[in-house]
């Protein structure tokens, strides 16, 4: 029998259920294997900011410029996921990613930071559109990713 142990994982989150449920699971494994996680959201996933955080009016009320609201509202959805971890917070860090999509950014956080696992759902919310043409986050890293790689329900 193999004996696995994960040191670094990298959850993904986009605020969908499925994400969640990818997190839960990482809440999970971290328990397990005492790993260092790392949460990463990119805001270049062309969602409305309301499906990422449910206070969106009161962030369109102090904002003007709609990145604004985008990067607000992708801080806010991270820090919820990190105290998904409860006391185990310390071995947490999270990142916004305004500059890459989120295959992109996955593919390079694995090389650069040696990440031994990573963790997102099987589907985000995506537009029927761009699901057909471009296909899913966790279709694209499935297919070139350097480590392993558990997709959640």
């Amino acid at each position: 029998m193999i004996n696995m142990v994960y040191n670094k994982i990298l959850l993904a989150t986009d605020g969908s259920t499925h994400a969640e449920n990818a997190a839960k699971k990482t809440v999970e494994l971290q328990k397990i294997w005492n790993s260092k996680i790392l949460i990463i959201h990119s805001v270049k996933d062309n969602r409305t900011p309301k499906e990422l955080y449910a206070n969106v009016d009161v962030l369109y009320r102090k904002y003007t410029i709609i990145e604004d609201v985008y990067i607000d509202a992708g801080t806010e959805l991270l820090k919820r996921t990190k105290r998904m971890f409860g006391k185990n917070q310390d071995s947490v860090e999270y990142r916004l990613i305004e500059n890459e999509t989120p295959s992109t950014c996955i593919l390079r956080v694995v090389k650069e930071e040696n990440i031994d696992l990573v963790v997102l759902g099987s589907r985000g919310i995506h537009s029927k559109i761009k699901k057909t043409f471009l296909g899913t986050v966790s279709t694209n890293v499935a297919k070139k990713v350097d480590c392993d790689l558990l997709i959640v329900r």
